[in-house]
């Protein structure tokens, strides 16, 4: 069976994240959310896929093209400092990972600049939680979901 294109593209940006040096020890694909973050892990980040809008108008029998998107979740906790000091050399290090060749390898047409959110806690320790969401442009062949 062949991979969708979302999945490749996830795949790409996990094996980018953990590429050596690593951004992180911690790097999970599509974690279950309602399964926190361990306690042991100062550090943690999330690859996944968020969701795709094909363009419209495609001439029937033409690839698709799509304008997806791909969230990368950090997570950082620290029991000194603040918790947005403690998770923004993460998102540094994500930032210019990922944009520093923004066609995958030829993967994708472009992945784009991304929205960031940002949380913070502090119950035991200070946890610093930043989604960066990357817009991604890519296409599929015609009747398919494979890249085209």
């Amino acid at each position: 069976m062949n991979l969708s294109a979302f999945a490749a593209i996830t795949g790409a940006l996990f094996d980018l994240v953990r590429a050596e040096p690593p951004v992180s020890a911690n790097v999970f694909r599509a974690r279950d959310r309602d399964n926190p973050v361990a306690e042991q892990y100062a550090d943690a980040i999330n690859v996944q896929f968020d969701g795709g809008q094909p363009y419209p108008g495609a001439i029937m029998g033409a690839p698709i093209d799509w304008d997806s998107r791909f969230t990368v979740e950090l997570f950082a906790r620290t029991t000194a400092g603040t918790a947005d000091l403690a998770v923004d050399p993460l998102m540094v290090k994500v930032f210019k990972r990922l944009l520093a060749d923004t066609t995958l390898g030829g993967l994708v047409d472009e992945i784009g600049a991304p929205t960031i959110e940002a949380e913070y806690t502090a119950e035991q320790k200070k946890t610093g939680w930043v989604r960066m969401t990357f817009p991604v442009k890519h296409r599929t062949t015609n009747l398919t979901l494979e890249q085209a």
